[in-house]
C-alpha cells in the first residue's frame, strides 16, 4: 500500500475511491484556498497601511501549509523514479525531468517563496513582500486535480505550434502597425507616437480588438491606417480563440464518451461474469472465455466454444 509505486499513482492519478488520494487532494486543496486568501489579505494591507501586518496566528499557519507543500515536493521527487512515461531511463533522469518540468516548477516555487520569508522574518517588509504574493503560482497545482484544467493543458500541448505561429504573425503585424502609426502620428502626437516602441502599446490593443481608446490617432492617415489594422485584427484575434474553442469542446466529448464506453463495459463486464459463472468451467477456462469476448467481441456461446474445442 505504501510502496513508492503506490505513492506515484496517489501524487500524480489520484482517485476518489482511494482514501490516501482522497486525503492528499484534499491537504493540497485546503492548502492552496488558505494561500489564496492571504494573498488576497497581503494585498489589502499593503494598500492600507504600505506594509504587511504579521500576526502569530497567520505565522503558524503559513509554517504548516509551506511545510504540506515542502513534503508534497519531496514525495513527487521521490516517486518521480516510477514514471511510466520514460520507460527504460535511470532513476536520477526521471527525477531531474520532474524537476525542470513545469509541473515541477510550480511545485518548486509553491512553497520556496514562503520558505525564504519564514527563514529570513526581517524581508517581511513593503519591499520584499511580493514573494508572498508570488506564491499564487500555487494555484496551478489544482491543474493535477481538475479535469477541466487539464483539458486546457492538454489544448496548450496539442495545438503549441499553431498557437506559436498566431503568436509570431501577431508580433510581425504589432511592428507593421507601430512603425505605420509612428509615420502618420509622430508629428501631431509626439508624446505617444513619437517612437515605434512607444506606438507599440497603441498596436497590441488595436489588433487585439480590446480598444482601451487611450491613444487614438486624430490624422486622416491615420485614422485610415488604423481602420486597417482593425480589421486586420479582428482576424488575428479570432484565430487563437477558434483554436481553443474547437480543441477544448472535441476534447471534453471525447472524455464524455470515453467515460460513457468505460462504464458500459464495467456493466457488460458485471453481467458477463455473472453469466460466466454459471457455466461448468474451471477458472483458468472462465478466464479465457472473458478474455476471447473483451478482447475479439465474441458472443458468450462462441467463446465457450473456442474453449470447448481446445480443450476437447
Amino acid at each position: 500500500m505504501f510502496s513508492r509505486a503506490s505513492w506515484y499513482h496517489y501524487l500524480n492519478e489520484p482517485s476518489h475511491k482511494s482514501l490516501v488520494s482522497w486525503c492528499v487532494y484534499l491537504s493540497i486543496a485546503v492548502a492552496i484556498v488558505f494561500n489564496m486568501v492571504e494573498v488576497l489579505l497581503v494585498s489589502v494591507e499593503l494598500e492600507n497601511t504600505g506594509q504587511e501586518i504579521g500576526s502569530d496566528i497567520t505565522t503558524r499557519w503559513t509554517c504548516l501549509f509551506t511545510g504540506i507543500f515542502i513534503v508534497d515536493y519531496i514525495m513527487r521527487v521521490w516517486v518521480a523514479a516510477e514514471a511510466p512515461e520514460m520507460h527504460g531511463a535511470t532513476s536520477l533522469k526521471k527525477r531531474s525531468t520532474y524537476i525542470f518540468s513545469p509541473m515541477g516548477m510550480i511545485d518548486l516555487f509553491s512553497f520556496l517563496p514562503s520558505l525564504v520569508l519564514l527563514l529570513s522574518p526581517e524581508l517581511v517588509s513593503h519591499d520584499y513582500s511580493f514573494l508572498k504574493l508570488l506564491t499564487a503560482v500555487r494555484i496551478l497545482k489544482l491543474t493535477r486535480y481538475s479535469a477541466s484544467l487539464s483539458i486546457l493543458a492538454t489544448v496548450y500541448r496539442e495545438n503549441f505550434s499553431t498557437l506559436f505561429a498566431a503568436t509570431i504573425i501577431m508580433v510581425i503585424l504589432s511592428f507593421t502597425a507601430a512603425a505605420g502609426i509612428y509615420v502618420f502620428e509622430r508629428d501631431i502626437q509626439s508624446e505617444a507616437f513619437g517612437s515605434i516602441p512607444k506606438a507599440m502599446w497603441w498596436a497590441i490593443v488595436t489588433l487585439t480588438t480590446v480598444g482601451y481608446g487611450d491613444l487614438v490617432p486624430v490624422t486622416l492617415g491615420g485614422k485610415l491606417f488604423g481602420a486597417v489594422i482593425m480589421i486586420a485584427g479582428v482576424g488575428i484575434a479570432a484565430i487563437p480563440a477558434g483554436i481553443f474553442a474547437s480543441s477544448f469542446v472535441r476534447l471534453i466529448r471525447e472524455r464524455d464518451r470515453e467515460l460513457r464506453v468505460s462504464r458500459k463495459r464495467k456493466k457488460l463486464s458485471q453481467g458477463m461474469k455473472a453469466s460466466i459463472a454459471s457455466i461448468d468451467l474451471n477458472s483458468s477456462e472462465r478466464n479465457e472465455v472473458e478474455f476471447l469476448i473483451q478482447e475479439y467481441g465474441l458472443t458468450l456461446e462462441q467463446a465457450t466454444s473456442v474453449v470447448d474445442h481446445y480443450r476437447d
